[in-house]
């Protein structure tokens, strides 16, 4: 995880946060992840934090740790 404060976080950061919550929670369960890393890559979209939440609810029943709910939290502020 990023150790940026999430408030302050650029695009590239949150694209690169996205995605490592995405690979920490959906590698190797979500059939689509590869897809779903395209989509969180594609710099012409916009950040998928939804669509990511979504799948990890789908897939993983995951109890989130406090700085990756702080980081969510920045993330569906930003991109929400």
């Amino acid at each position: 995880m990023t150790s940026l404060c999430p408030s302050v976080l650029t695009d590239q950061q949150a694209r690169l946060s996205l995605k490592e919550l995405t690979h920490k929670y959906l590698k190797g369960r979500d059939p689509e992840y590869d897809r779903l890393i395209e989509i969180v890559e594609d710099t012409s979209r916009q950040v998928p934090i939804r669509g990511v939440l979504e799948q990890v609810r789908r897939f993983n029943n995951v109890q989130f740790t406090q700085p990756e709910l702080d980081l969510i939290d920045a993330l569906l502020y930003m991109h929400g």
